[in-house]
C-alpha cells in the first residue's frame, strides 16, 4: 500500500493554490478543496482518443475523505465549474496526523469522465487492475484487502450506473459553498 496526503496529491506543478478542508459530520468525512491559482505547466490527459486540459489555473478540486468506505474521491472541475472527472481511490481507511489528512492506497481506481470531456456522456472505467494485481502477487496486498478493493470498486461502479453515488450527486454544492466561505471567484482570480 502507499500512504498518500490529501494536500500533496496532484500539487507537484501548483505553484500558488488555495487548500481548505474541514470535517463534515453530513458526509461523515472530510471535504478537501484546492483551487489553483497557479500552474507551471496545464496537465493534460485523453479521453476517447481526444486530448483535454485535466488541471489549470482556475481550475479547482475537491476531495472527499470518508470516515467509512475504503475509498476517496477527487472531483475535478474546470475554469467555469463543470465537473470533468470523479476519480475514486480505493483505499485501505483513512487518518489524520501532524502532515495532514491520509490515506492508504491501495491501486486500484474508479474512473468517471463528465460530458464535459466526453461529449455528452459519462464513461465509467476501472483503473490500474494490472497495478493492483501486480502488488497482490508480490504480497504488497493481502487476500483481504485483495477482495475488498474488488468489492469496494464493484459498488462504487454500480452506483454511478444507476446515479445513485451521493457524491457526484452533491459536488456543485459543496463547490460553491466552500468556494463561497474562501471568498474565491474565478473571473476575479484569473484576472490577476
Amino acid at each position: 500500500m502507499r500512504k498518500k496526503y490529501v494536500e500533496k496529491v496532484y500539487m507537484r506543478e501548483v505553484t500558488d493554490k488555495e487548500f481548505y478542508f474541514e470535517e463534515d459530520k453530513k458526509f461523515n468525512g472530510y471535504i478537501a478543496l484546492k483551487y489553483v491559482k497557479d500552474i507551471s505547466k496545464p496537465l493534460s490527459a485523453y479521453c476517447n482518443g481526444k486530448k483535454y486540459v485535466g488541471l489549470d489555473k482556475g481550475y479547482t478540486i475537491l476531495e472527499y475523505i470518508p470516515f467509512e468506505g475504503n475509498f476517496n474521491c477527487r472531483v475535478f472541475f474546470d475554469k467555469e465549474n463543470r465537473p470533468l472527472c470523479f476519480y475514486f481511490d480505493i483505499n485501505n481507511g483513512m487518518g489524520k496526523d501532524e502532515e495532514g489528512i491520509w490515506y492508504d492506497d491501495l491501486y486500484l481506481d474508479v474512473t468517471m469522465e463528465c460530458p464535459a470531456i466526453t461529449g455528452g456522456f459519462n464513461y465509467i472505467r476501472l483503473d490500474d487492475e494490472g497495478e493492483f494485481k501486480k502488488a497482490y502477487k508480490e504480497g504488497l496486498i493481502t487476500d483481504e484487502q485483495y477482495k475488498l478493493g474488488y468489492e469496494t470498486a464493484e459498488k462504487i461502479m454500480q452506483e454511478l450506473r444507476s446515479s445513485q453515488n451521493k457524491i457526484v450527486n452533491h459536488c456543485h454544492f459543496d463547490l460553491y459553498r466552500l468556494k463561497n466561505l474562501l471568498g474565491i471567484n474565478n473571473d476575479e482570480e484569473l484576472e490577476k
